[in-house]
Protein backbone atom coordinates (compact mmCIF):
# COMPACT_ATOMS: atom_id res chain seq x y z
CA UNK A 1 0.00 0.00 0.00
CA UNK A 2 1.19 3.63 -0.73
CA UNK A 3 1.60 6.19 2.08
CA UNK A 4 1.83 9.60 0.84
CA UNK A 5 3.40 11.48 4.27
CA UNK A 6 1.95 15.25 2.58
CA UNK A 7 3.60 18.26 5.05
CA UNK A 8 1.90 21.63 4.46
CA UNK A 9 4.45 24.28 5.12
CA UNK A 10 1.81 28.04 5.41
CA UNK A 11 2.77 30.88 7.75
CA UNK A 12 0.92 34.67 6.71
CA UNK A 13 3.15 37.41 5.94
CA UNK A 14 5.33 38.16 8.92
CA UNK A 15 7.72 40.38 7.74
CA UNK A 16 8.21 43.95 9.37
CA UNK A 17 4.50 43.22 10.82
CA UNK A 18 5.38 43.06 14.75
CA UNK A 19 8.03 41.01 16.22
CA UNK A 20 7.13 39.78 19.13
CA UNK A 21 5.28 37.59 20.93
CA UNK A 22 3.42 37.43 17.56
CA UNK A 23 5.13 38.21 14.45
CA UNK A 24 8.92 37.78 12.88
CA UNK A 25 9.73 35.55 15.83
CA UNK A 26 6.98 32.92 14.93
CA UNK A 27 8.58 33.03 11.56
CA UNK A 28 12.21 33.02 12.76
CA UNK A 29 11.11 29.87 14.93
CA UNK A 30 9.37 28.09 12.50
CA UNK A 31 12.47 28.30 9.89
CA UNK A 32 15.14 27.16 12.23
CA UNK A 33 13.05 24.73 14.30
CA UNK A 34 10.86 23.09 11.95
CA UNK A 35 11.80 24.07 8.18
CA UNK A 36 15.88 23.49 8.84
CA UNK A 37 15.46 20.28 10.25
CA UNK A 38 12.84 18.84 7.74
CA UNK A 39 14.97 19.91 4.69
CA UNK A 40 17.70 18.22 6.49
CA UNK A 41 15.95 15.08 6.83
CA UNK A 42 14.67 14.92 3.44
CA UNK A 43 18.80 15.87 2.32
CA UNK A 44 20.02 13.08 4.69
CA UNK A 45 17.63 10.45 3.09
CA UNK A 46 18.03 12.10 -1.21
CA UNK A 47 21.80 11.38 -0.20
CA UNK A 48 21.44 7.77 0.07
CA UNK A 49 19.30 7.62 -3.49
CA UNK A 50 15.41 7.19 -1.89
CA UNK A 51 13.07 9.47 -4.21
CA UNK A 52 9.33 10.20 -4.31
CA UNK A 53 9.43 10.13 -0.56
CA UNK A 54 6.95 12.73 0.22
CA UNK A 55 4.34 15.49 -0.71
CA UNK A 56 5.24 19.20 0.59
CA UNK A 57 3.68 22.45 -0.04
CA UNK A 58 5.19 25.92 0.59
CA UNK A 59 2.35 28.48 0.47
CA UNK A 60 3.40 31.53 -1.85
CA UNK A 61 3.31 34.22 0.89
CA UNK A 62 5.33 32.35 2.90
CA UNK A 63 8.12 31.76 0.48
CA UNK A 64 8.02 35.12 -0.49
CA UNK A 65 9.94 36.06 3.15
CA UNK A 66 11.57 32.22 2.92
CA UNK A 67 13.51 34.42 -0.46
CA UNK A 68 13.69 38.46 0.98
CA UNK A 69 17.09 39.19 2.19
CA UNK A 70 15.25 41.25 4.89
CA UNK A 71 13.96 37.83 6.38
CA UNK A 72 17.06 36.42 6.04
CA UNK A 73 19.30 39.28 7.84
CA UNK A 74 16.96 39.28 10.28
CA UNK A 75 17.05 35.17 10.79
CA UNK A 76 21.27 35.89 11.31
CA UNK A 77 20.81 38.26 13.85
CA UNK A 78 18.11 36.46 16.11
CA UNK A 79 20.19 33.54 16.06
CA UNK A 80 23.16 35.25 16.83
CA UNK A 81 21.12 37.17 19.68
CA UNK A 82 19.32 33.93 21.05
CA UNK A 83 23.18 32.51 21.71
CA UNK A 84 24.03 35.17 23.66
CA UNK A 85 20.40 34.89 25.65
CA UNK A 86 20.90 31.81 26.23
CA UNK A 87 24.95 31.91 27.45
CA UNK A 88 23.41 35.04 29.93
CA UNK A 89 20.83 32.73 30.79
CA UNK A 90 22.14 29.51 32.15
CA UNK A 91 24.06 31.98 34.01
CA UNK A 92 21.31 32.92 35.49
CA UNK A 93 20.79 29.39 37.37
CA UNK A 94 22.10 28.64 40.59
CA UNK A 95 24.21 25.68 40.59
CA UNK A 96 21.60 23.70 41.80
CA UNK A 97 19.25 24.13 39.00
CA UNK A 98 21.93 24.04 36.65
CA UNK A 99 22.74 20.40 37.65
CA UNK A 100 19.58 19.35 37.62
CA UNK A 101 18.36 21.15 34.09
CA UNK A 102 22.18 19.67 32.84
CA UNK A 103 20.93 17.58 29.79
CA UNK A 104 18.57 20.21 28.97
CA UNK A 105 21.16 23.28 28.99
CA UNK A 106 23.42 21.04 26.87
CA UNK A 107 21.22 20.09 24.56
CA UNK A 108 20.39 23.97 24.01
CA UNK A 109 23.72 24.97 23.15
CA UNK A 110 24.67 22.57 21.08
CA UNK A 111 21.60 22.83 18.94
CA UNK A 112 21.32 26.68 18.73
CA UNK A 113 25.19 26.55 18.20
CA UNK A 114 24.33 24.00 15.29
CA UNK A 115 21.46 26.34 14.09
CA UNK A 116 23.74 29.82 14.48
CA UNK A 117 26.22 27.92 12.38
CA UNK A 118 23.74 26.54 9.29
CA UNK A 119 22.05 30.41 9.19
CA UNK A 120 25.14 31.78 8.64
CA UNK A 121 26.43 28.79 6.36
CA UNK A 122 23.98 27.14 3.79
CA UNK A 123 21.23 29.91 4.76
CA UNK A 124 23.02 32.98 3.84
CA UNK A 125 24.67 30.97 0.85
CA UNK A 126 21.87 29.07 -0.72
CA UNK A 127 18.53 30.56 1.00
CA UNK A 128 15.74 29.52 1.85
CA UNK A 129 13.85 28.58 -1.36
CA UNK A 130 16.42 26.68 -3.18
CA UNK A 131 16.82 23.83 -1.49
CA UNK A 132 12.83 22.75 -1.65
CA UNK A 133 13.16 23.36 -5.39
CA UNK A 134 16.07 20.72 -5.71
CA UNK A 135 14.57 18.60 -3.77
CA UNK A 136 11.55 18.77 -5.98
CA UNK A 137 13.46 18.78 -9.58
CA UNK A 138 15.83 15.78 -8.02
CA UNK A 139 12.82 13.82 -7.67
CA UNK A 140 12.51 13.66 -3.83
CA UNK A 141 9.48 15.83 -3.21
CA UNK A 142 6.47 17.06 -4.46
CA UNK A 143 5.65 20.57 -4.54
CA UNK A 144 2.21 21.98 -4.07
CA UNK A 145 1.56 24.93 -4.91
CA UNK A 146 -1.42 27.42 -3.74
CA UNK A 147 -3.16 30.65 -3.82
CA UNK A 148 -1.05 33.98 -3.70
CA UNK A 149 -1.82 34.49 0.72
CA UNK A 150 -3.77 31.59 1.64
CA UNK A 151 -7.55 32.97 1.53
CA UNK A 152 -10.08 30.86 2.58
CA UNK A 153 -11.95 30.47 -0.93
CA UNK A 154 -15.49 28.03 0.33
CA UNK A 155 -16.68 31.69 1.36
CA UNK A 156 -15.46 34.15 -0.95
CA UNK A 157 -18.19 35.12 -3.94
CA UNK A 158 -16.26 37.69 -5.55
CA UNK A 159 -15.14 35.41 -8.57
CA UNK A 160 -12.14 37.84 -9.99
CA UNK A 161 -10.81 37.52 -6.75
CA UNK A 162 -10.46 33.86 -6.48
CA UNK A 163 -9.24 33.71 -9.86
CA UNK A 164 -6.43 36.20 -9.49
CA UNK A 165 -5.12 34.40 -6.14
CA UNK A 166 -5.21 31.33 -7.65
CA UNK A 167 -3.39 32.33 -11.01
CA UNK A 168 -0.89 34.74 -8.98
CA UNK A 169 -0.16 32.09 -6.66
CA UNK A 170 0.72 29.35 -9.16
CA UNK A 171 2.67 32.26 -11.21
CA UNK A 172 4.87 32.85 -7.99
CA UNK A 173 5.36 29.22 -7.38
CA UNK A 174 6.69 28.85 -11.05
CA UNK A 175 8.71 31.91 -10.69
CA UNK A 176 10.21 30.80 -7.19
CA UNK A 177 10.68 27.01 -7.69
CA UNK A 178 11.48 26.94 -11.50
CA UNK A 179 8.58 24.30 -11.58
CA UNK A 180 4.94 24.52 -12.13
CA UNK A 181 2.46 22.93 -9.78
CA UNK A 182 0.37 20.39 -11.10
CA UNK A 183 -0.96 19.73 -7.15
CA UNK A 184 -2.62 22.17 -4.15
CA UNK A 185 -3.05 22.07 -0.57
CA UNK A 186 -6.53 24.28 -1.08
CA UNK A 187 -5.90 26.85 1.94
CA UNK A 188 -7.74 25.20 5.23
CA UNK A 189 -8.43 21.99 3.04
CA UNK A 190 -11.33 24.22 1.65
CA UNK A 191 -13.61 23.42 -0.77
CA UNK A 192 -17.31 24.50 -2.12
CA UNK A 193 -19.55 23.16 -4.66
CA UNK A 194 -21.26 24.54 -7.28
CA UNK A 195 -24.00 26.76 -5.89
CA UNK A 196 -24.27 30.02 -3.46
CA UNK A 197 -22.08 30.81 -1.14
CA UNK A 198 -22.26 31.45 2.43
CA UNK A 199 -22.39 34.73 3.68
CA UNK A 200 -19.83 35.36 6.30
CA UNK A 201 -20.64 38.94 6.89
CA UNK A 202 -24.15 38.75 7.86
CA UNK A 203 -25.81 37.74 11.07
CA UNK A 204 -26.29 33.54 11.45
CA UNK A 205 -29.96 32.22 10.72
CA UNK A 206 -29.43 28.90 13.19
CA UNK A 207 -27.25 26.47 13.63
CA UNK A 208 -25.96 23.54 11.91
CA UNK A 209 -26.54 19.31 13.17
CA UNK A 210 -23.01 20.31 14.42
CA UNK A 211 -23.71 23.20 16.64
CA UNK A 212 -21.58 25.49 14.51
CA UNK A 213 -23.71 28.61 12.57
CA UNK A 214 -25.89 28.46 9.85
CA UNK A 215 -25.40 31.43 7.91
CA UNK A 216 -27.33 32.93 5.31
CA UNK A 217 -26.46 32.58 1.65
CA UNK A 218 -25.33 35.20 -0.84
CA UNK A 219 -28.10 34.56 -3.64
CA UNK A 220 -25.38 34.04 -6.31
CA UNK A 221 -24.62 30.94 -8.05
CA UNK A 222 -21.17 29.86 -8.85
CA UNK A 223 -19.52 27.44 -10.09
CA UNK A 224 -17.35 24.88 -7.69
CA UNK A 225 -13.79 25.44 -6.61
CA UNK A 226 -13.00 22.33 -8.73
CA UNK A 227 -13.51 24.39 -11.87
CA UNK A 228 -11.40 27.32 -11.03
CA UNK A 229 -8.83 24.57 -9.90
CA UNK A 230 -9.03 23.38 -13.34
CA UNK A 231 -8.80 26.63 -14.88
CA UNK A 232 -5.53 27.28 -13.54
CA UNK A 233 -4.03 23.57 -13.98
CA UNK A 234 -4.23 22.24 -11.07
CA UNK A 235 -5.23 18.14 -11.25
CA UNK A 236 -5.23 17.17 -8.03
CA UNK A 237 -5.78 18.65 -4.23
CA UNK A 238 -6.16 17.28 -0.37
CA UNK A 239 -9.35 17.65 1.03
CA UNK A 240 -9.98 16.32 4.74
CA UNK A 241 -11.06 13.17 4.53
CA UNK A 242 -14.63 13.25 6.09
CA UNK A 243 -14.71 15.35 2.79
CA UNK A 244 -15.06 12.41 0.84
CA UNK A 245 -16.61 10.06 3.48
CA UNK A 246 -20.31 12.33 2.87
CA UNK A 247 -19.35 12.86 -0.57
CA UNK A 248 -19.62 8.69 -1.09
CA UNK A 249 -22.75 8.62 1.81
CA UNK A 250 -21.27 8.95 5.12
CA UNK A 251 -23.63 11.25 7.53
CA UNK A 252 -21.82 14.02 9.22
CA UNK A 253 -20.91 12.83 12.70
CA UNK A 254 -17.95 14.05 14.98
CA UNK A 255 -15.05 13.60 13.22
CA UNK A 256 -12.60 14.72 16.05
CA UNK A 257 -12.94 11.28 17.93
CA UNK A 258 -12.35 8.96 15.27
CA UNK A 259 -8.73 7.78 15.95
CA UNK A 260 -9.82 6.58 19.19
CA UNK A 261 -9.60 2.91 17.55
CA UNK A 262 -8.27 1.68 14.00
CA UNK A 263 -11.10 0.91 11.79
CA UNK A 264 -11.39 -2.24 9.38
CA UNK A 265 -11.99 -2.78 6.14
CA UNK A 266 -15.80 -1.65 5.42
CA UNK A 267 -16.24 1.57 7.32
CA UNK A 268 -17.49 5.13 6.78
CA UNK A 269 -14.07 6.96 5.75
CA UNK A 270 -12.56 4.01 3.29
CA UNK A 271 -13.34 6.46 0.36
CA UNK A 272 -9.51 7.81 1.25
CA UNK A 273 -8.39 5.05 0.71
CA UNK A 274 -7.57 6.11 -3.43
CA UNK A 275 -8.25 9.60 -5.15
CA UNK A 276 -11.56 10.23 -6.65
CA UNK A 277 -12.89 12.49 -8.99
CA UNK A 278 -14.54 15.96 -8.11
CA UNK A 279 -18.11 16.17 -9.75
CA UNK A 280 -17.92 16.16 -13.60
CA UNK A 281 -14.06 17.70 -13.45
CA UNK A 282 -10.93 16.41 -13.83
CA UNK A 283 -9.31 17.32 -10.50
CA UNK A 284 -8.51 14.51 -8.22
CA UNK A 285 -8.96 14.67 -4.54
CA UNK A 286 -7.11 13.04 -2.27
CA UNK A 287 -8.27 12.37 1.16
CA UNK A 288 -6.61 13.08 4.69
CA UNK A 289 -6.91 9.97 6.21
CA UNK A 290 -7.87 10.79 10.03
CA UNK A 291 -7.55 7.51 11.87
CA UNK A 292 -4.15 7.64 10.75
CA UNK A 293 -3.20 11.35 10.60
CA UNK A 294 -4.93 11.74 13.94
CA UNK A 295 -2.67 9.06 15.84
CA UNK A 296 -0.02 11.59 15.61
CA UNK A 297 -1.86 14.71 16.22
CA UNK A 298 -5.02 15.29 16.69
CA UNK A 299 -8.08 17.64 18.46
CA UNK A 300 -7.94 15.54 21.51
CA UNK A 301 -3.98 14.39 22.01
CA UNK A 302 -1.27 12.68 19.75
CA UNK A 303 2.18 12.05 20.30
CA UNK A 304 3.71 15.09 21.15
CA UNK A 305 1.45 15.00 24.45
CA UNK A 306 3.64 12.54 25.82
CA UNK A 307 5.19 13.24 29.07
CA UNK A 308 8.73 12.66 27.83
CA UNK A 309 8.58 15.21 25.00
CA UNK A 310 9.54 19.21 25.38
CA UNK A 311 7.03 21.26 26.68
CA UNK A 312 6.17 23.50 23.95
CA UNK A 313 4.54 26.35 26.27
CA UNK A 314 6.61 25.87 29.77
CA UNK A 315 9.41 28.60 28.89
CA UNK A 316 11.84 29.84 31.63
CA UNK A 317 11.19 33.60 32.25
CA UNK A 318 14.69 34.85 32.00
CA UNK A 319 15.25 34.14 28.37
CA UNK A 320 12.11 32.13 27.17
CA UNK A 321 13.66 28.73 26.83
CA UNK A 322 12.21 25.33 27.11
CA UNK A 323 14.35 23.00 29.52
CA UNK A 324 11.20 21.59 30.86
CA UNK A 325 9.32 18.24 29.52
CA UNK A 326 5.50 17.93 29.59
CA UNK A 327 5.68 15.65 32.45
CA UNK A 328 1.37 16.00 32.93
CA UNK A 329 -1.21 18.33 31.60
CA UNK A 330 -0.19 21.55 33.66
CA UNK A 331 1.91 24.48 32.71
CA UNK A 332 5.23 25.54 34.56
CA UNK A 333 4.62 28.39 37.76
CA UNK A 334 5.16 31.91 37.39
CA UNK A 335 8.79 31.21 37.99
CA UNK A 336 8.95 29.34 34.46
CA UNK A 337 10.32 26.53 36.81
CA UNK A 338 8.93 23.25 38.09
CA UNK A 339 6.71 25.32 40.23
CA UNK A 340 3.74 24.12 37.82
CA UNK A 341 4.85 20.15 38.41
CA UNK A 342 7.07 19.90 35.18
CA UNK A 343 10.48 17.94 35.43
CA UNK A 344 13.34 18.43 33.66
CA UNK A 345 13.72 17.77 30.12
CA UNK A 346 15.95 14.12 28.93
CA UNK A 347 16.86 14.84 25.35
CA UNK A 348 18.04 11.13 25.59
CA UNK A 349 14.57 9.94 26.85
CA UNK A 350 12.70 12.42 24.42
CA UNK A 351 15.20 11.14 21.32
CA UNK A 352 14.30 7.20 22.39
CA UNK A 353 10.39 8.06 22.63
CA UNK A 354 10.30 9.54 19.07
CA UNK A 355 12.12 6.35 17.61
CA UNK A 356 9.33 4.65 19.81
CA UNK A 357 6.80 6.21 18.15
CA UNK A 358 7.67 6.37 15.03
CA UNK A 359 7.46 2.30 15.00
CA UNK A 360 4.39 2.68 16.73
CA UNK A 361 3.11 4.35 13.31
CA UNK A 362 4.97 1.78 11.56
CA UNK A 363 3.05 -0.99 12.73
CA UNK A 364 -0.02 1.30 12.78
CA UNK A 365 0.34 1.12 8.96
CA UNK A 366 0.79 -2.00 8.46
CA UNK A 367 -2.10 -2.82 10.47
CA UNK A 368 -4.56 -0.39 8.76
CA UNK A 369 -2.81 -1.93 5.14
CA UNK A 370 -4.36 -5.26 5.69
CA UNK A 371 -6.84 -6.52 3.45
CA UNK A 372 -6.51 -2.45 1.69
CA UNK A 373 -4.97 -1.41 -1.38
CA UNK A 374 -4.65 2.22 -2.39
CA UNK A 375 -2.81 5.00 -0.68
CA UNK A 376 -2.98 6.49 3.05
CA UNK A 377 -2.23 10.26 3.15
CA UNK A 378 -1.02 11.44 6.80
CA UNK A 379 -1.18 14.85 6.01
CA UNK A 380 0.41 17.53 9.02
CA UNK A 381 1.11 21.32 9.26
CA UNK A 382 5.20 20.83 8.82
CA UNK A 383 5.16 23.25 11.76
CA UNK A 384 4.37 20.46 13.60
CA UNK A 385 7.93 18.71 13.48
CA UNK A 386 10.41 20.67 15.23
CA UNK A 387 8.17 23.70 16.28
CA UNK A 388 5.20 22.44 18.03
CA UNK A 389 6.65 19.05 18.51
CA UNK A 390 10.34 19.43 19.12
CA UNK A 391 11.28 15.74 18.46
CA UNK A 392 8.96 15.75 15.64
CA UNK A 393 11.70 15.26 12.86
CA UNK A 394 13.50 12.71 14.75
CA UNK A 395 10.26 11.25 14.28
CA UNK A 396 9.94 11.63 10.85
CA UNK A 397 13.13 10.49 9.67
CA UNK A 398 12.61 7.09 11.50
CA UNK A 399 9.11 7.02 9.79
CA UNK A 400 10.82 7.44 6.15
CA UNK A 401 13.83 4.95 6.47
CA UNK A 402 10.85 2.31 7.46
CA UNK A 403 9.10 2.52 4.84
CA UNK A 404 11.78 2.75 2.39
CA UNK A 405 12.33 -0.48 4.31
CA UNK A 406 8.99 -2.14 4.03
CA UNK A 407 8.42 -4.77 2.06
CA UNK A 408 4.47 -4.08 2.34
CA UNK A 409 4.79 -0.17 2.60
CA UNK A 410 6.09 2.02 0.04
CA UNK A 411 6.36 6.18 0.48
CA UNK A 412 5.38 7.99 -2.23
CA UNK A 413 4.14 11.59 -3.37
CA UNK A 414 0.64 12.21 -4.79
CA UNK A 415 1.76 12.84 -8.29
CA UNK A 416 3.84 9.14 -7.60
CA UNK A 417 0.73 7.78 -6.91
CA UNK A 418 -1.11 8.58 -9.80
CA UNK A 419 1.70 8.15 -11.92
CA UNK A 420 1.22 4.33 -11.42
CA UNK A 421 -2.79 4.41 -12.90
CA UNK A 422 -4.67 4.87 -9.53
CA UNK A 423 -8.48 4.04 -10.17
CA UNK A 424 -10.66 7.29 -9.16
CA UNK A 425 -14.43 6.86 -9.28
CA UNK A 426 -16.46 10.70 -9.38
CA UNK A 427 -17.84 11.57 -6.69
CA UNK A 428 -20.17 15.35 -6.03
CA UNK A 429 -18.50 16.64 -2.73
CA UNK A 430 -19.86 18.93 0.36
CA UNK A 431 -18.59 22.05 1.42
CA UNK A 432 -16.09 21.46 4.01
CA UNK A 433 -12.78 22.04 5.53
CA UNK A 434 -9.92 20.66 7.92
CA UNK A 435 -11.96 22.90 10.89
CA UNK A 436 -14.28 22.51 13.70
CA UNK A 437 -17.32 20.71 12.36
CA UNK A 438 -15.74 20.49 9.22
CA UNK A 439 -17.08 23.72 7.96
CA UNK A 440 -16.87 27.19 8.30
CA UNK A 441 -17.01 27.49 12.05
CA UNK A 442 -13.36 28.20 12.10
CA UNK A 443 -13.35 30.98 10.19
CA UNK A 444 -17.02 32.19 10.43
CA UNK A 445 -18.06 33.61 13.76
CA UNK A 446 -20.13 36.51 15.30
CA UNK A 447 -16.46 38.07 15.78
CA UNK A 448 -15.11 37.69 12.81
CA UNK A 449 -18.21 39.20 11.03
CA UNK A 450 -16.94 42.98 10.40
CA UNK A 451 -13.62 41.27 9.23
CA UNK A 452 -14.80 39.95 6.22
CA UNK A 453 -17.25 42.85 5.97
CA UNK A 454 -14.23 44.41 5.19
CA UNK A 455 -13.02 42.46 2.78
CA UNK A 456 -16.29 42.44 1.02
CA UNK A 457 -15.96 46.23 1.09
CA UNK A 458 -12.06 46.76 -0.44
CA UNK A 459 -13.00 44.14 -3.14
CA UNK A 460 -15.91 46.14 -4.36
CA UNK A 461 -13.73 49.08 -4.26
CA UNK A 462 -10.75 47.40 -6.23
CA UNK A 463 -12.83 46.52 -9.09
CA UNK A 464 -12.81 50.03 -9.99
CA UNK A 465 -8.95 50.92 -9.82
CA UNK A 466 -7.57 51.62 -13.29
CA UNK A 467 -4.33 50.34 -13.55
CA UNK A 468 -0.71 51.54 -12.48
CA UNK A 469 0.83 52.00 -9.28
CA UNK A 470 -1.72 52.56 -7.03
CA UNK A 471 -3.94 49.30 -8.77
CA UNK A 472 -0.40 47.37 -7.67
CA UNK A 473 -0.40 48.99 -4.31
CA UNK A 474 -3.99 48.05 -3.47
CA UNK A 475 -3.93 44.60 -4.97
CA UNK A 476 -1.13 43.73 -2.39
CA UNK A 477 -3.02 45.46 0.36
CA UNK A 478 -6.04 43.35 -0.83
CA UNK A 479 -4.29 40.11 -0.74
CA UNK A 480 -3.23 40.55 2.73
CA UNK A 481 -6.56 41.33 4.22
CA UNK A 482 -7.79 38.46 2.43
CA UNK A 483 -5.18 35.91 3.99
CA UNK A 484 -7.65 32.95 6.06
CA UNK A 485 -5.15 33.60 8.92
CA UNK A 486 -7.01 36.14 10.33
CA UNK A 487 -10.12 35.79 10.94
CA UNK A 488 -8.81 32.01 12.20
CA UNK A 489 -6.80 34.22 15.05
CA UNK A 490 -9.82 36.07 16.22
CA UNK A 491 -11.95 32.93 16.71
CA UNK A 492 -9.45 31.68 18.44
CA UNK A 493 -8.65 33.34 21.40
CA UNK A 494 -5.00 33.91 21.91
CA UNK A 495 -3.73 35.12 18.97
CA UNK A 496 -7.34 36.59 18.24
CA UNK A 497 -5.65 40.41 18.83
CA UNK A 498 -2.95 40.41 16.60
CA UNK A 499 -5.38 38.80 13.94
CA UNK A 500 -7.87 41.22 14.20
CA UNK A 501 -5.07 43.90 14.17
CA UNK A 502 -3.40 42.34 11.03
CA UNK A 503 -6.78 42.19 9.64
CA UNK A 504 -7.48 46.34 10.50
CA UNK A 505 -3.93 47.27 9.38
CA UNK A 506 -4.18 46.08 5.62
CA UNK A 507 -7.90 47.62 5.67
CA UNK A 508 -6.84 50.32 6.75
CA UNK A 509 -3.44 50.64 4.35
CA UNK A 510 -5.71 49.59 1.09
CA UNK A 511 -7.81 52.27 1.92
CA UNK A 512 -4.95 54.52 1.97
CA UNK A 513 -3.68 53.19 -1.47
CA UNK A 514 -7.03 53.71 -2.68
CA UNK A 515 -6.37 57.55 -1.67
CA UNK A 516 -3.07 57.40 -3.24
CA UNK A 517 -1.30 58.11 -0.48
CA UNK A 518 1.51 56.91 1.43
CA UNK A 519 2.55 54.50 -1.54
CA UNK A 520 6.22 54.37 -1.32
CA UNK A 521 5.70 53.39 2.40
CA UNK A 522 3.18 50.85 2.16
CA UNK A 523 5.73 49.27 -0.35
CA UNK A 524 8.10 49.63 1.73
CA UNK A 525 6.53 47.56 4.17
CA UNK A 526 4.43 44.95 2.30
CA UNK A 527 6.73 44.62 -1.03
CA UNK A 528 4.47 44.10 -4.16
CA UNK A 529 1.57 41.26 -4.98
CA UNK A 530 2.83 38.36 -4.01
CA UNK A 531 3.12 37.27 -8.38
CA UNK A 532 5.45 40.39 -8.94
CA UNK A 533 7.82 39.62 -6.00
CA UNK A 534 8.66 36.47 -7.74
CA UNK A 535 9.95 38.22 -10.60
CA UNK A 536 7.41 36.52 -12.82
CA UNK A 537 9.59 37.52 -16.12
CA UNK A 538 7.66 40.20 -17.23
CA UNK A 539 4.10 38.64 -17.40
CA UNK A 540 1.37 41.00 -15.50
CA UNK A 541 -0.01 39.19 -12.40
CA UNK A 542 -3.53 38.83 -12.72
CA UNK A 543 -4.10 40.44 -9.55
CA UNK A 544 -2.82 43.89 -10.71
CA UNK A 545 -4.14 43.80 -14.13
CA UNK A 546 -6.69 46.45 -15.43
CA UNK A 547 -9.68 44.41 -16.44
CA UNK A 548 -9.36 41.28 -14.47
CA UNK A 549 -10.88 42.54 -11.11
Amino acid sequence: MDVALVLHTHLPRLARNGAFPVGEQWLHEAVTESYLPVLEVLERLASAGHRDLATVGVTPVLAEQLADPYVIDELRGWTGRRLIDLQWTIGRYGATDRGRLHGAWRHEWRRWQRTHELVEGRVRRDGLVRPFATLAETGVIELLGGPATHPYLPLHADLDRARAQLADGLTAHRARFGLAARGMWPPELGYRPAGDVDDPARVAVGRQSDGSLRLPGKGVDLPGLEALWEEVGIDHVVLDGPTLAEGAGAAPRDWSRVGATLPAPGWSLDAVDGPVRIGTSDVLAFGRNLPVSYAVWSPVGGYPADPAYRDFHARDLEGGFKTWRVTGPRFAGDDGRAAGGKEPYDPVAARERAIAHADEFLRLLRRYAEGRDGIVVAAYDTELFGHWWHEGPVWLERVLRGLVDDPTLRPTSLAGHLGRGAAAPRLDLPESSWGAGKRHAAWATPETRDLWERVEDAQRAFAGVPGGRRREVCARQLELLEASDWPFMVSHGTTARYGRQRALTHHARFASALRGEALPELEHVDGPPVARAAGAAGSQPSSGSPGMD
